[in-house]
């Protein structure tokens, strides 16, 4: 009984063990836990005192500007430099660009607002006097003769103001102090970046501890963890309080204990399972050589020889070889033969006693070998050996493939350009990669064990250099690294960016810091370049006439505006939408594409290219938009708009000039024709007075007959019909009209220029010779001002030929189709021709070849073809002369280009 109770204590302690240690490991990983979440309140408390002190300053930034502005009108105030426009002016604009600042006043020195910017302004008006702590704050600033905060308290809004007083001294006489007055509210919620307040509820207290405003409601269930910062300036007691919105409340927290707790639970109940398990199996395995049938393990006995005495069936499961043949048999011939000698080594040291260990290739009955570990004790008495082989070609396989990795990784270090450099926490180099010493110039061994100073250090930077050192260490180091001016090793200096992160071990402990370093020299010297750049291209922009804008395609937010654009829609239309300032521009149906559904793979595209009417001003624009892509990758509209309003208007003066210069041309024309047609009509009413004469003579004479009377009177009619023809001719030619486009047959106005200029013609003897091609498209264009064109080209040709032969004088006019959108009108005559130095300065005005010409015939003539988007040409005659040709588009021309606009 007490061998047996002997037996079983040991088991208890056994089976007490694993009980022990679970229940330690809990304890362990409770107190983790507990370690972690102080940890990890401590981490948000550092985060929380960085971000403050990093919103304090961003304050004290803001409130310090503002300062400088109220001294420096203080002093213009002093100076008697400053009057009310320019202290309007100025205070506004800096109301603007200062968005916490809701007053800024000038108080005189009986403490009455004389001056007060914005003119809305409900805090500080014009003729009111101080009161309570604002006399006290204004008495202490010119006491002190240097600039004052006051008190918090209720403006006239309802919400708390401070106000800083900037006294106005002359030659020591206070003349009153300069007075602005801030929102607390808005410098929450002004001067405090977004981030922040999504992350924090920030609170600005007064002297007494309590809230003046909050920057948002702390949500419920919440164990809020809140650092206060005295804020100075104001000073005054005031002070910034944060407080961290913690999610989760105490479930995240009490999570981790209640899994820690739970899983210890069930793995003492499967111990528990465990134990009666194994309990049960050693009642059924009594006997040791089952241990031996059932081991994993190769187990054998061989002699000091080497042969097999007995194996187990792992033989067979591992090697596949039957263990009931391999008695008598040699270990050495089941040996790879590269590890023979090995083995061979081994039994000679069993042979003498000494227990060994190796690993060799045995082989498999398929043919191809595995790695055993063996572990062997010899029994000499015996003269026999007890053998363990474990197959360990997996790990082998391990091995070799984490050595290959390591070779693999140490070219991949090797072949980096970045370098590399590990510190332990004492700041001693531990760990150089080839980059770094590659970069800096000295080997490994110069590095790996130096301490601060460090080679690489330049002796004038050694202040910067060992305070970067100990942020690095204290674990300060900013995440986006820092820059930091490198010693070569050859004396040459170089810009680095140092990037720090904890170096921890396989135990999770922090054993130092790693450092990534990067050669920034060529990069800041390109940051440099672009800078300038971008600062030559604003300053270009900034000097341009033209307007230019850039707005957001979807949302019509104004990104971008030049100078130009915000001296014309004010300086704050950033920010705002291009409809929201009155901005010249198209219609949506005026575009070519609507820009809100374009994507940035459809860009660059042109948008619109028109003239436009401010709708305010009454100013004209032309204005020109395309739609690219913006620096973040939206579709936006860029726009430009330049004033044409003068043009437009000297335009609209030169088209009304050249009107009336039209006009007096053709009545010059009709005045240099008036003789010839005065001698044209006289012919056709001195007949129709001899037809009614004659006919008045048959009657009174009694012997008329009708078939004569009526031939006579018929006459009449035909030479009254001509002389009226001629009379409307000239009547429509010189009446004043607006040019009036339209479907015209070129051939009747042709015929209607003839008609004028064939009185000249006949006088001088001068044929003039008509070749119209048949079926040709009606022309579009104005009727008259084509006429005047082909009347004073005739009329030129007719005068260019006057001291031609009789036989040579035709005047020929062709009208001919010109391609499938234009129709052509040539006149051709047989002069004494142009000169070339003549033809070049044919259409200036006021030049001629005449004697008693103006100059300003060719000129109209060619205004007119352009203005029908023809072209006027001039040419020499092969046959001697000159030949005048332009062209007019067809009516078909004119709707296929409306069409596709």
């Amino acid at each position: 009984m007490q061998q047996a109770a002997a037996r079983a204590s040991p088991s208890r302690w056994y089976w007490a063990v694993p009980y022990v240690a679970v229940t330690l490991l809990a304890l362990s990983m409770l107190a983790v836990v507990w370690l972690l979440q102080a940890r990890e309140t401590a981490v948000e408390r550092d985060a929380l005192a960085r971000d403050l002190q990093w919103t304090e300053q961003s304050m004290r930034r803001a409130m310090l500007s503002t300062e400088e502005f109220l001294v420096q009108l203080a002093r213009d105030l002093s100076a008697g430099t400053l009057d009310h426009d320019r202290f309007q002016l100025g205070a506004n604009e800096h109301l603007a660009v200062n968005p916490a600042l809701t007053n800024i006043a000038w108080v005189d020195r009986d403490q009455v607002v004389t001056w007060s910017a914005p003119f809305d302004t409900r805090d500080l008006l014009v003729g009111e006097a101080l009161i309570d702590d604002q006399v006290q704050a204004f008495q202490n600033s010119a006491l002190s003769a240097r600039l004052t905060y006051g008190q918090p308290f209720l403006g006239g809004r309802g919400e708390a103001v401070l106000e800083v007083y900037a006294p106005v001294l002359r030659r020591g006489d206070s003349l009153g102090a300069i007075v602005a007055v801030y929102s607390v509210e808005r410098m929450v919620s002004r001067l405090v970046p977004g981030r922040f307040a999504e992350q924090y509820r920030l609170a600005i207290l007064d002297r007494d501890g309590r809230a003046l405003t909050l920057s948002s409601a702390l949500p419920p269930a919440q164990a809020p963890l809140s650092l206060t910062l005295a804020l100075d300036p104001p000073g005054n007691g005031m002070a910034l309080q944060a407080m961290a919105f913690r999610p989760g409340g105490s479930l995240l927290r009490t999570l981790p204990t209640a899994l820690i707790l739970g899983l210890s639970l069930l793995v003492l109940w499967s111990l528990w399972t465990l134990r009666r398990h194994v309990q049960r199996r050693v009642q059924v395995e009594k006997e040791r050589d089952q241990l031996f049938d059932l081991s994993l393990d190769l187990l054998c006995v061989i002699d000091l020889d080497g042969r097999f005495w007995r194996c187990n069936p792992a033989f067979e499961r591992v090697l596949g070889l039957d263990p009931q043949r391999l008695p008598g048999r040699s270990l050495i011939d089941f040996v790879h033969h590269d590890d023979v000698a090995i083995t061979l080594a081994m039994l000679r040291r069993l042979a003498g006693g000494e227990p060994v260990g190796l690993e060799n290739r045995c082989l498999c009955a398929d043919g191809s070998y595995k790695w055993l570990m063996w572990s062997i004790n010899p029994v000499r008495e015996e003269r026999l050996v007890y053998a363990v082989a474990h197959d360990v070609t997996g790990r082998k396989a391990t091995e070799d493939a984490l050595r290959a990795e390591s070779a693999f990784r140490k070219a991949m270090e090797d072949s980096m350009v970045t370098g590399l450099r590990a510190i332990d926490l004492s700041g001693r180099i531990i760990y150089v990669n080839t980059a770094f010493c590659r970069m800096i110039g000295f080997d490994e061994h110069e590095l790996v064990g130096a301490g601060p100073p460090f080679p690489y250090w330049p002796p004038e930077h050694l202040a910067e250099c060992e305070r970067n050192l100990s942020m690095t260490l204290s674990g300060r180091a900013p995440r986006s690294g820092f820059e930091m001016r490198i010693r070569r090793k050859n004396g040459e200096r170089f810009d680095a960016r140092f990037y720090l992160s904890p170096l921890i071990d396989l135990t999770g402990r922090q054993t130092g810091w790693m450092a990534s370093i990067t050669d920034i020299t060529e990069p800041k010297r390109v940051r440099a370049a672009l800078e300038s750049a971008h600062e030559r291209f604003e300053a270009v922009l900034d000097g341009l006439d033209a307007a230019v804008f850039v707005a957001d395609a979807r949302t019509d937010e104004i990104l971008f505006a030049n100078l130009a654009f915000k001296r014309i829609h004010g300086f704050d239309a950033v920010g705002r939408t291009v409809r929201g300032v009155a901005v010249p521009q198209p219609e949506r149906g005026d575009y070519r594409v609507d820009p809100r559904n374009l994507s940035p793979t459809d860009v660059p595209r042109e948008l619109f290219d028109g003239e436009l009417q401010h709708p305010v001003s009454g100013r004209w624009y032309h204005v020109r938009e395309q739609a690219t892509r913006w620096v973040d990758g939206r579709v936006v509209r860029m726009g430009i708009a330049t004033d044409i309003t003068d043009r437009k208007q000297t335009a609209e003066v030169a088209r009304e000039q050249e009107e009336r210069l039209q006009r007096t041309a053709r009545l010059i024309t009709m005045g240099e024709m008036a003789s010839t047609l005065a001698h044209e009509l006289n012919q056709p009413l001195a007949a129709i007075a001899n037809y009614c004469a004659g006919s008045v003579t048959r009657l009174q004479a009694g012997n008329a007959k009708i078939e004569d009377v009526l031939g006579a009177m018929q006459k009449a009619s035909f030479q009254a019909e001509r002389a009226g023809k001629i009379i409307r001719r000239v009547r429509e030619f010189v009446k004043k009209s607006e040019p009036r486009r339209c479907a015209v047959n070129i051939a009747e106005v042709l015929e209607d220029a003839i008609g004028f200029a064939d009185i000249d013609a006949r006088r001088t003897g001068i044929r003039i010779h008509i070749e119209v091609e048949a079926d040709l498209p009606r022309v579009y264009a104005d009727r008259i001002m084509i006429e005047q064109v082909l009347l004073n080209l005739i009329r030129n040709g007719l005068d260019a030929m006057a001291d031609t032969l009789p036989e040579a004088r035709v005047l020929a006019v062709r009208v001919r189709t010109s391609g499938a959108e234009a129709v052509e009108i040539a006149v051709v005559d047989r002069g004494h021709g142009i000169s070339e130095e003549g033809r070049a300065q044919l259409f200036t005005p006021f030049y001629t070849t005449k004697t008693e010409g103006m100059g300003m015939g060719l000129n109209i003539c060619r205004s007119i073809v352009e203005f029908h988007n023809g072209r006027l040409l001039v040419d020499a005659n092969p046959e001697g002369g000159t030949i005048f040709s332009f062209t007019l588009p067809t009516e078909s021309a004119i709707e296929r280009s409306a069409r596709s606009a």
